[in-house]
Formats: C-alpha cells, sequence, structure tokens
C-alpha cells in the first residue's frame, strides 16, 4: 500500500497537467454557455417565454450553469492534489536522504531515524478526503443539472402554471435546494486540501529540523570518537 501511494504521488505533474486542463477546457464551455445566454436574452420577453425553441436554449444555459462551476473545481482539486503529492515528494527525499547519510555514518556516531510523523499521514488523508468531496460534488451536480435541463425545457409560461405536485414545480424545487448547499458543499473540498498542504509543509519542516538537529550531534560524536582515539606511535 505504501509503495503504491508513493507511486501515485511521483505522478503529480501529471495530476496538475490534467488539472490545468480540466480548467482550460471549463473557460471555453463557459464562453459557449455565455453566448448562448446572450442570444437568449436578446430576444424579446414574450418570444422566449412562450416559444419552446427558446426554452431548449435556456434549459442548456441554466443546466452548465450548474455542473460548470463543479467542474472546474475538479480541476482545481487536482492541481491542488498535484501540489499535495509534490510535498509529500519532497518529504519522502528528504527522509530517504536522512537515512542514507545516517547510514555513511560510522555506527558509534549514529542517531536513530524517527519514525513518520503523523502530519505525513495528516497529509494524504486530506487529500484524498478533499477529493472525494469534489467528485461527489461533481457528480450530483451532473444529477441535479439533468433535472434543472428537464424543468427549464418548457416554456417559462408553462413553469409559472404548473400547480402544486407537479413534477415540473418538484423539479424545480430539487434544483434550487441543491444549488443552496453545493455551493458550500465544494469549498469544504477545497478546504481539505488545504488543509492537506499544510500538513505536507509540516511534515518537510519535519525533516529538515531533524537534520538540523543531527547533523551537529552526529560531528560532536566523530569529534569525540577522534579524541579517544589513542594517537598513533612514532
Amino acid at each position: 500500500m505504501e509503495k503504491m501511494l508513493q507511486s501515485m504521488m511521483a505522478r503529480f505533474r501529471v495530476f496538475i497537467a490534467m488539472g490545468f486542463m480540466i480548467v482550460v477546457i471549463a473557460l471555453i464551455i463557459g464562453a459557449v454557455n455565455a453566448a448562448n445566454a446572450a442570444a437568449y436574452y436578446a430576444v424579446d420577453k414574450a418570444t422566449r417565454e412562450t416559444a419552446a425553441q427558446w426554452a431548449q436554449v435556456r434549459a442548456g444555459v441554466e443546466s452548465t450553469v450548474i455542473w460548470l462551476p463543479h467542474f472546474k473545481f475538479l480541476g482545481v482539486a487536482m492541481i491542488l492534489g498535484g501540489i499535495t503529492m509534490a510535498l509529500g515528494v519532497i518529504s519522502l527525499r528528504l527522509q530517504s536522504l536522512g537515512k542514507k547519510v545516517m547510514a555513511s555514518v560510522p555506527e558509534n556516531a549514529r542517531l536513530p531515524i524517527p519514525p513518520k510523523p503523523t502530519t505525513v499521514y495528516l497529509m494524504r488523508m486530506f487529500m484524498m478526503l478533499g477529493m472525494l468531496i469534489i467528485i461527489v460534488g461533481f457528480i450530483v451536480s451532473l444529477s441535479v443539472a439533468g433535472t434543472a435541463s428537464s424543468v427549464f425545457s418548457n416554456p417559462i409560461t408553462a413553469i409559472d402554471a404548473a400547480g402544486a405536485g407537479s413534477p415540473v414545480l418538484a423539479g424545480l424545487a430539487r434544483v434550487h435546494a441543491a444549488e443552496a448547499w453545493l455551493e458550500a458543499f465544494k469549498f469544504v473540498g477545497v478546504a481539505f486540501f488545504f488543509l492537506g498542504i499544510v500538513n505536507g509543509l509540516a511534515s518537510i519542516i519535519f525533516a529538515l529540523r531533524y537534520q538540523w538537529d543531527a547533523i551537529p550531534q552526529v560531528a560532536r560524536k566523530l569529534q569525540l570518537r577522534e579524541a579517544a582515539e589513542p594517537a598513533p606511535a612514532d
């Protein structure tokens, strides 16, 4: 399991590149959706509220507005995940370097290698939780976007005339209710990523602090060892 996680962290460049590509794709889709929205609202109110053709345009605009932000956050999440993994790689390399340096020191001057700090495991946990939350939010947003497309494909006059308990009003209620909590949900995911980054930095600081303290101690032990050795005979 540990080797698999380390292998995955080594691919942080792939995550960052994929996240950037998702953000760029989202930008293009957003520009197309903005053009559709401009065309819809350029039509007079009476026509766009009654014509089925314009209802379809509005359905596409409204559904895209729901899922596109979560798609963008998926890209941002992959970039943040890549940064977190890069910090993990730096931490692992510092630990490996410390072990190699200590192995090259005479045995009686070596210091024990401390176990991995808790921050290493917290970094991974927060990163995975953040990614899980963002993915779940994106999947839910796709479902809600489908409901929005179904609701807004009806002309506005038909939506306004829908009676209590009708599928149209039930779908409209679901869309607005989901929008209310999905907006905060994605920021919770991003917050977990930042917690992962903080713990990744803490892991690096732990490794550097150990080396900062260990090097002078090893040097003193080597000096004492040299001082204790008998001088060579003439």
